[in-house]
């Protein structure tokens, strides 16, 4: 049986590097290389200096590349054949193809698991905008009140429940008000940008993807397999502090509107964000 291999053309670079003590280059009956450790009396088809001069992953292969300990031969029954030295397998399929399937693959469920972090996220954003309105609505309720109540200052002087309409707590909880409406203005426009670049991200993906699906390139570029980890871990991260930052909000929205229900807060008689987080824990 004739045997070819794609090792006979060795690296310049691989030549010019000498063998670690102890090593030794020989040839079997049919003039294949192969390499004795006499350190441990051990031999191996594949030279210990391709660590320094192979890639190491077929991520870091370019072009037709093969990792080191691959190995690609030709058989006249079998035709071309890669062997795995390292794993002691040989097969016909070219494994850079199935690496490259493998990551059209995992690049589509990662797409399908980043549009639901998208979505959830843009959910999110909507029930930030609500609460934004809700607090912009208590705002303008607080100040309604708070105008209200200057011209009745006079009446409840006296009363036992004057603390109830002091000028002074409402200034302090329209100040207070005037404040968290801010912090969620802030808080919504910086969500709107984390997710226009999240979405540019997805897009970007999307488009590798339909590059892979026409075959207009053989796989992922260091840079391209890096930028996919670094979003994935980003999009895990969003949708593990998203859906709980999302169950406080709806959970907070809901107490609110069962205190409304309940007549717990008489809508016409504001009471400060103290009194209201009381009644929403002991609700």
């Amino acid at each position: 049986m004739r045997l070819e291999t794609a090792a006979v053309m060795q690296r310049k670079g691989t030549r010019e590097v000498p063998l670690p003590r102890g090593w030794e280059e020989a040839q079997d009956y049919d003039g294949k290389v192969f390499y004795v450790d006499h350190n441990t009396q051990r031999t191996s088809w594949v030279d210990p200096r391709d660590k320094l001069t192979k890639p190491l992953t077929f991520s870091d292969c370019i072009g037709d590349e093969l990792p080191y300990g691959w190995e690609q031969a030709f058989d006249d029954q079998v035709g071309v054949y890669y062997m795995d030295h390292i794993n002691k397998l040989t097969q016909i399929e070219d494994p850079r193809a199935q690496w490259c399937a493998e990551q059209d693959r995992m690049l589509k469920e990662y797409l399908v698991v980043a549009r639901d972090a998208l979505d959830s996220r843009q959910e999110i954003l909507q029930v930030k905008q609500q609460r934004l309105a809700f607090a912009q609505e208590e705002f303008r309720q607080l100040t309604a009140w708070s105008d209200k109540c200057g011209s009745q200052t006079s009446l409840h002087s006296g009363s036992s429940t004057s603390s109830k309409y002091d000028p002074e707590i409402l200034k302090a909880d329209i100040a207070e008000m005037k404040a968290r409406v801010c912090r969620l203005k802030r808080e919504l426009e910086s969500m709107k940008q984390e997710l226009y670049y999240k979405q540019q991200g997805f897009e970007t993906l999307q488009e590798i993807d339909r590059k892979m699906g026409n075959g207009l390139q053989g796989g992922y570029q260091l840079d391209e397999a890096q930028a996919i980890l670094q979003e994935l871990k980003s999009i895990h991260k969003a949708i593990s502090s998203g859906e709980k930052e999302k169950r406080q909000i709806m959970q907070f929205q809901r107490s609110c509107k069962c205190l409304r229900t309940d007549g717990l807060i008489d809508c016409g008689h504001p009471i400060s964000s103290l009194e209201l987080c009381s009644r929403i824990l002991h609700n």
